[in-house]
């Protein structure tokens, strides 16, 4: 039994080094695309006007590296490793503790489902401030365009005030700005991975104000006052739900943790469950009855 716990424990870590060097080799790859990306838009003004490619068909690479920046996390291989050796360990450790191969399996798993729900809980976060940074930011423009500026020298002269996380995104649509790119384009490609609405409303507020004109301190007061109010009403209804959602997350949680524990602690207890027949059958059905549970825990923590 040990041979193939064994097998499969360095199948899973020649997973990992073989996804690092992976991710590595496509990060460079993405760079040395987007430099020559940029070039062509620079020697060619009607590249710039071509739309960007869409979410579902750009590469995994891509996409982790964008889920990488909304987590706020730095966008290099390092960071994948860090991420999967945890898990691959736990799950080494968890299957010669149970002298099981597919206890191993499933405590990665776990591991892996764990790792998606602390990213999108950062990412919730940084969104929340992102959000929360957008009134102040829009004030700061309507002042600055009320006493003359122009739009492009209002943006620029408001983010000098910004904080993180919004800094970046702004600094990184002023040095697009400088490299020849509209200020409505390169404020949509700094916030492309980001994926925030407001942004986006931005940006189309200030393509209009800039081909068309019109009083766009105004728009930018209401969205501002808007987005206040917005605020206000979801901290309302998140301290009104919150006993709520914190209620399925511990129904969900609570039995898969204790069955792990009891597992590690006790592993004698669950051997029959891995060889005898009937005992494979009882957990695959209760895995089936938790995964059917914790789903309709989430559509309800979701709805709120």
């Amino acid at each position: 039994m040990m041979l193939p716990l064994l097998l499969g424990s360095s199948a899973l870590l020649l997973v990992a080094v073989a996804m690092g060097l992976w991710w590595g080799l496509a990060t460079r790859v993405q760079q040395r695309a987007a430099a020559d990306h940029a070039e062509t838009r620079l020697s060619n003004p009607e590249a710039q006007r071509k739309a960007d490619v869409p979410v579902s068909q750009r590469k995994p690479a891509q996409r982790w590296a964008e889920l990488l920046r909304r987590a706020g996390l730095p966008e290099a291989p390092r960071t994948f490793v860090l991420l999967i050796t945890p898990g691959v360990l736990a799950g080494i450790g968890a299957g010669m503790r149970m002298n099981s191969v597919g206890f191993g399996l499933f405590a990665f798993a776990l591991y892996l489902l764990a790792a998606w729900l602390w990213l999108q809980r950062r990412i919730e976060k940084i969104q929340q401030r992102l959000i929360s940074q957008m009134p102040d930011f829009l004030e700061n423009m309507v002042r600055m365009a009320g006493i003359g500026n122009s739009l492009s020298m209002a943006f620029q002269s408001a983010t000098q005030n910004v904080d993180p996380p919004l800094r970046p995104i702004l600094d990184s649509a002023l040095s697009y700005t400088r490299a020849g790119m509209d200020l409505d384009r390169a404020l949509q490609q700094a916030a492309q991975a980001y994926r925030l609405r407001p942004l986006e409303m931005l940006a189309v507020i200030l393509g209009t104000s800039i081909r068309i004109g019109g009083r766009s301190d105004q728009i930018l007061q209401r969205m501002s006052d808007f987005m206040r109010d917005l605020e206000e009403v979801q901290r309302e209804l998140q301290a009104t739900t919150s006993e709520t959602r914190m209620s399925a997350w511990v129904l969900g949680l609570l039995p898969v943790i204790a069955a792990m524990m009891m597992a590690l602690l006790s592993p004698d207890f669950f051997q029959p469950m891995f060889h005898d027949p009937l005992g494979k059958k009882v957990l695959l059905m209760a895995l089936a009855l938790e995964a059917a549970g914790a789903f309709l825990l989430y559509r309800l923590a979701k709805s709120l």
